[in-house]
């Protein structure tokens, strides 16, 4: 097992299932995992759904197969199609059409897309839902990541996998199946539902993409959404989007009724109305329809071009200027009317269930959100988006930040400040959602336009250091923070990010003592005890670790990372109980990545396997961890190897980690810990091609590091290099890696006994 601290190709026999090879992991479902696979004798590449193993009651048997008959039912284009379906002894599976694109969830995030298609998508999704309800099944969980957009930018349907037929009856656990962002009233409840429950679900998809907003406000508190759903009236889409046409208000606000009886009859009745706005736009020669592609939504009390005009929108929105005629241009007059340069980085992501990226955004009380009461400060706003930014580790943080930002900026485009700000919390993004090259180019783009703006601004200089840094131009980035600290010396981020930019370089001492003078600086902030403490542990000082994690603990003691790097710290000294009792002052906290990681490490050396497997499923589940740690997802694997029937899902874990592993080292080929983590996953794959050499050259780049030898060591040993991993053992040791963690390692009880050692 390997300790999580803050920042892992297929193998040659891919795993069969009937005449299918399952090749990757691509997605998950309700009810289970999605795999690339290859039909052998079709030779056609598919996708499979797998049942969860713990699924494997009679009634979930059951209801798999039911969901295979609804579906073979089903032929359509925008209906994701049902090839076969497949059970064995230990396995089922359904067999499905690959759709090679992502799903609308991921595309919008990463595509600029025009108003046109996304109402071509809207009258594709409707007649979809509509052949689904003729047939008599409901999807139940219609939302942005169950559309997926193919290679021909058709939208398909998919993840049918908590449907039902309404001529069955469903369990409580059917009736509250679906996701919160997106249920009916009636669904919230745990009511009988119909297919009038996909039109409300419909209608919140619809208004995120016509007005770049959830129509019930923040997404991020799951009771708070329902308890919005069941009660609440939806936001006006004229307070997003104030030039909206009043046949889309119609439109919306039936869907979005509350009254299952007031919403519409017939599903194709709704396909139609969406072919109808599409034809709005195509008649309107306002705005060449490719020249902008998203909808920027207004601040909360920003006047609108038109009143209320359905009854599901209850208060009336009443505009403080002069109402304009409503004209089937609006909604493009409303795109030409806000064109923005992008190189500035002003445009927004549309956010689709609430989440826009993989980033942890889950309730928050810490940070209120903007009052339409409260009367507009730009230096307030700033204060409030930097408060945000400092607390860039805790969920919902950047959200904050990025809107006060933008608030700035709908008052003030040119506020160098504010584009500074934003490149910060893409940054941030960048570092937290594993590395997505999206984030990386916007930060990028917006620190290059800020100092353009103003090049005297030190946040201009820092936010540039930051993505040299994070592009590994680590000279140049110190170029950066010098210039920063020049203009202004006492910006914590300009310290923080020079130090970590130090670490990354492995220059240590400099770290080190910056750190020092900078606790003593700013001695209310814990950033720099926290990379005090994180280079100690590099550096195998775990007494000097301690002290730093603590006194960051000292200081905020709602920051878990600290929680976490203190944990390391103390299993390296031996002291196990004390290292638990701080993950569950931890966990008490908030759940994180490194947190769950560090439990399962812990409860997986104590041999309770399946404990530890629990916790790192926690660790990689969107809602509790990261899906895209390779870290959490190998040490899953570790844990699932030692339980009884679940070495399949153990080796896919494994190709799961190195998939995810691989672009990273590719972008940091010198990187050590990395190569280190890739040649264990090589090796527990049986891939001696890859592992040899990457042995090599992890020994070659660190030979005193500790963990460098601990896996080397392990990975020497799974080859079957028994002489080589005795040696790497031995050095791990020497260099003050725990024996206890050596003797919990389950792959070394055969070496331990026959060699005499450890």
């Amino acid at each position: 097992m390997t300790h999580n601290t803050p920042p892992i190709a297929l193998t040659d026999t891919p795993i069969q299932l009937g005449h299918y090879q399952l090749l990757a992991s691509i997605g998950h479902g309700g009810m289970g995992l999605v795999y690339r696979a290859r039909d052998v004798r079709l030779e056609r590449d598919v996708a499979v759904k797998c049942l969860r193993r713990e699924l494997f009651e009679a009634h979930y048997v059951e209801r798999f197969k039911r969901e295979a008959l609804l579906l073979a039912k089903l032929n359509h284009p925008n209906i994701v199609q049902i090839y076969d379906f497949v059970e064995t002894p230990d396995q089922l599976a359904l067999v499905m059409e690959l759709v090679d694109g992502d799903n609308l969830h991921i595309h919008l995030r990463e595509h600029l897309t025009p108003i046109s298609q996304r109402l071509k998508w809207l009258a594709q999704i409707a007649e979809g839902l509509a052949v689904a309800h003729d047939a008599g099944i409901i999807h139940r969980d219609l939302k942005t990541e169950n559309i997926l957009i193919n290679k021909h930018g058709q939208a398909k349907i998919t993840d049918l996998g908590i449907a039902k037929s309404q001529d069955l009856n469903a369990t409580l656990t059917d009736h509250i199946a679906g996701s919160y962002c997106s249920m009916s009233p009636e669904q919230a409840k745990g009511e009988e539902i119909n297919f009038k429950s996909d039109l409300f679900a419909l209608g919140i998809l619809a208004y995120q993409l016509l007005c770049g907003a959830h129509p019930f406000g923040d997404t991020r508190n799951k009771l708070q959404v329902m308890q919005r759903i069941i009660s609440q009236t939806p936001t006006p889409p004229q307070q997003h989007n104030p030039h909206l046409p009043p046949e889309a208000i119609e439109l919306l606000g039936q869907l979005l009724s509350k009254d299952p009886n007031n919403r519409p009859d017939n599903t194709r009745w709704v396909a139609g109305q969406f072919e109808r706005l599409i034809n709005l736009v195509r008649e309107s020669t306002a705005l060449n329809d490719d020249t902008q592609a998203i909808i920027l939504p207004l601040s909360k009390g920003t006047s609108s071009g038109y009143t209320q005009d359905h009854p599901t929108f209850e208060t009336r929105f009443i505009s403080n200027k002069t109402e304009p005629k409503k004209s089937r241009r609006s909604i493009k007059n409303y795109l030409a009317k806000n064109k923005i340069s992008l190189s500035v980085g002003l445009f927004s992501v549309l956010i689709v269930a609430g989440v826009a990226i993989w980033q942890p955004f889950k309730a928050s009380n810490d940070f209120p959100e903007n009052q339409s009461t409260e009367p507009y400060s730009q230096a307030r706003e700033f204060s409030k988006g930097i408060e945000a930014l400092k607390q860039f580790d805790r969920p919902g943080s950047l959200d904050v930040a990025e809107k006060s930002f933008n608030r700035i900026l709908q008052h003030t485009p040119n506020n160098a400040a504010a584009v500074a700000g934003l490149s910060l919390v893409y940054s941030y993004r960048y570092s937290g959602d594993y590395e997505d090259p999206i984030w990386l180019q916007k930060a990028d783009a917006s620190a290059q336009q800020s100092l353009q703006l103003n090049a005297q601004i030190a946040l201009a200089h820092i936010a540039l250091g930051r993505v040299l840094t994070l592009k590994a131009d680590y000279d140049k980035a110190l170029v950066a923070f010098n210039k920063a600290f020049t203009l202004e010396p006492t910006n914590i981020f300009a310290w923080h990010l020079k130090v970590v930019t130090l670490m990354s370089a492995q220059r240590f001492d400099e770290a080190i003592q910056l750190s020092q003078q900078g606790i003593t600086q700013f001695p209310q902030e814990r950033f720099l005890s926290d990379c005090l403490g994180s280079i100690y542990n590099i550096q195998n000082n775990y007494p000097k670790a301690e002290e730093a994690f603590r006194l960051s603990i000292q200081r905020q003691p709602d920051s878990v990372n600290a929680y976490a790097g203190l944990n390391m710290a103390l299993v390296f000294q031996n002291r196990t109980d004390e290292a638990m009792q701080v993950l569950q002052q931890g966990l008490h906290i908030r759940s994180s990545e490194y947190l769950l990681s560090n439990l399962g490490t812990a409860l997986f050396n104590k041999g309770d396997y399946i404990a530890a497997a629990a916790s790192f499923e926690a660790a990689v589940s969107p809602t509790k961890g990261n899906p895209k740690s390779h870290l959490a997802w190998a040490n899953l694997a570790d844990a699932l190897l030692w339980i009884p029937g679940r070495e399949t899902e153990a080796k896919i874990a494994y190709q799961k980690a190195r998939d995810l592993l691989a672009p990273l080292l590719e972008r940091k080929k010198d990187d050590i810990t990395l190569i280190s983590q890739m040649d264990l996953y090589s090796a527990r794959l049986a891939d001696t091609t890859q592992t040899a050499p990457l042995l090599a050259r992890a020994i070659e780049l660190a030979p005193k590091n500790a963990n460098v030898q601990f896996r080397a060591g392990l990975a020497y040993e799974l080859l079957g290099k028994r002489e080589a991993a005795v040696t790497a053992l031995t050095k791990a040791i020497e260099l003050g890696y725990p024996l206890k963690l050596i003797q919990a390692e389950p792959d070394l009880v055969n070496l331990r006994r026959e060699s005499g050692k450890f």
